[in-house]
């Protein structure tokens, strides 16, 4: 089977672009059920299907919100079942041999999901499932997102930022960067990104592992070192994990798209003040008024006026 980057000319967010990782860690670890928490409009989950399809596998896709495309390859495939719920309300329901988290990035949401996952564990008395982690890299590993601020507990929430922009390097807001609906308005401390809530949920699991893959916004794993299949994927990821190249490639490439971004908006920014300005020039170009007073003035100064219609149309050129 081969694998594709997706949406490699914007900002190749899918998890799935670390496919050749990702699969040989589902492999090892002889995932026969796979979860998908954060599945949206079905991108990731399509291609995981076909992992699946090759494995005898099957994948099930929590959203709350599943865009259209989503429910249609529910009802495309049989071996994908689609639940519409929270993963908060869900994942106390549901077994599996590896849960990608991919949903909600903020520390309240991933903590209850690992609080449920590990209760579950603990109820039927198995090993932690492999768990995979999507973007615990900048800009969400130390800074909260919030699709749904209104579902967090308000003593839980950061104090939030709406519609604004990052940048590396600056732990508050910009005027231009990568644009974010609403997060954390500051980067850091406690309680704020997924990488820490993480890291706060390892606490003193001395029996728990953790890896970290420096690409595509970050891709952590965590297994419990006793599984029968821990060594298979601890050597899978022995290679990526904090792989100083990757790392590397990675600050250059978020630097990289995030001026891009920010580039586009001084742009756009521009762009609005620029065709009021346009338009008024135009007018005035246009304006009987402004030829009489052209008129008056090389007939009072015997030269041509300080501005005349024809300087306006050129500055339009």
């Amino acid at each position: 089977m081969t694998h594709f980057p997706t949406d490699p000319d914007e900002n190749a967010a899918s998890i799935v672009n670390l496919a050749e990782v990702l699969y040989a860690c589902l492999d090892a670890a002889g995932a026969r059920t796979v979860i998908e928490v954060g599945a949206f409009h079905g991108k990731s989950t399509r291609e995981l299907l076909d992992w699946a399809s090759a494995d005898g596998a099957r994948v099930i896709a929590i959203d709350p919100a599943p865009e259209p495309a989503l429910r249609e390859l529910g009802a495309e495939r049989a071996d994908l079942e689609l639940v519409e719920r929270t993963s908060v309300e869900a994942l106390g329901e549901l077994d599996a041999e590896a849960i990608i988290l991919d949903g909600d990035h903020n520390y309240f949401t991933l903590s209850e999901e690992l609080r449920l996952i590990s209760e579950r564990a603990t109820a039927s008395s198995s090993r932690m499932p492999l768990l995979i982690f999507h973007d615990i890299g900048w800009p969400l590993g130390r800074r909260d997102a919030y699709y749904a601020p209104e579902r967090i507990p308000p003593e839980h929430r950061q104090p939030l930022a709406n519609d604004t922009y990052l940048v590396p390097d600056d732990p508050g807001t910009v005027p231009a960067g990568m644009p974010f609906a609403c997060v954390a308005a500051r980067e850091g401390g406690p309680r704020n990104g997924i990488l820490t809530a993480i890291e706060d949920f390892l606490g003193e699991r001395e029996e728990i592992g953790l890896a970290s893959v420096p690409a595509f916004f970050g891709i952590g794993f965590i297994w419990d070192r006793r599984a029968e299949w821990a060594e298979a994927v601890a050597a899978v990821l022995e290679p990526w994990d904090r792989n100083p190249v990757l790392a590397r490639l990675e600050a250059n490439r978020i630097r990289q798209m995030t001026e891009r971004y920010r580039i586009t908006k001084l742009l756009d920014d521009l762009e609005d003040v620029r065709g009021p300005r346009d338009e008024l020039l135009r007018a005035l170009a246009d304006s009987r008024a402004l030829a009489l007073s052209e008129g008056i003035s090389r007939a009072v100064r015997r030269g041509d006026p300080a501005v005349t219609r024809a300087q306006i149309r050129a500055a339009l050129d």
